[in-house]
């Protein structure tokens, strides 16, 4: 029940606002924002950045065309595809040299190594590439067994190098878990949305990307009210890039 009042009320605070906004032109974009809200620049050497203020809140952005704007919260699907969860100790052994997986790279190197040893007998000097690159990698739901074995994962990643295979167990991490994470595209641009789960604790944001160039965007506040998250959720909707 207190949920449905929540969703009435903001409806309702926004319905009251949608007539009382004005468009801020900020060069590079324009926004529609409430009346109160205003445009502060700031200074930066890489990029186009400022922030949107008004009575208890707070939006930082950050405009680049070289690619340089925080990418703020991955989804799960992009935490998993980065594969920081992996311990580059998987499948290593002592004896082996690692370097980037390219015969002319590991020839190179095993040269200078043989070099340094004083040394001509190939044969006792072994140079691998990583097999982080080289591992093949199946991520899915923990089973019943693995979920008792690792009770704390998310996801298992079935790694398989060579003739050996590793269960890893992954946690995704509680900041992603906190938030809901929306994708959506255009002709143009992707947009991921972010706001908590738990209204007041997180972020409200937007990260947007070019589909064909280095183009990107975000905006952002923290820990903004029921009623101020409704509008910027609002207000990000209304961006608009300048050609």
């Amino acid at each position: 029940m207190m949920k449905k009042y929540f969703i009435i009320f903001i409806a309702l605070a926004l319905c009251a606002c949608q007539s009382d906004t004005h468009q801020l032109d900020i060069g590079r974009f324009t926004i529609n924002v409430p009346k109160e809200w205003v445009f502060k620049p700031l200074q930066t050497f890489d990029s186009f950045a400022g922030e949107i203020n008004g009575p208890n809140v707070s939006l930082n952005f950050d405009c680049s065309y070289h690619g340089f704007a925080n990418h703020l919260l991955q989804t799960e699907q992009e935490y998993l595809a980065g594969e920081r969860w992996w311990d580059d100790r998987y499948f290593m052994k002592d004896d082996v040299i690692y370097t980037n997986n390219s015969p002319v790279t590991i020839k190179g190197v095993r040269a200078d190594e043989m070099k340094k040893r004083g040394i001509t007998d190939t044969s006792l000097v072994k140079v691998e590439g990583y097999p982080q690159y080289q591992a093949k990698k199946v991520i899915h739901r923990p089973t019943f067994v693995q979920h008792k074995q690792f009770p704390d994962a998310d996801y298992i990643a079935d790694a398989t190098y060579r003739d050996s295979t590793i269960f890893i167990p992954i946690t995704i991490p509680n900041e992603i878990k906190a938030h809901h994470i929306q994708l959506d595209s255009d002709a143009l641009y992707v947009y991921k949305t972010i706001w908590p789960k738990v209204t007041g604790k997180g972020m409200t944001g937007i990260y947007i990307h070019g589909r064909s160039s280095d183009f990107n965007f975000q905006m952002g506040g923290i820990n903004l009210s029921a009623q101020n998250q409704a509008l910027a959720l609002q207000a990000f909707k209304t961006i608009k890039f300048k050609k």
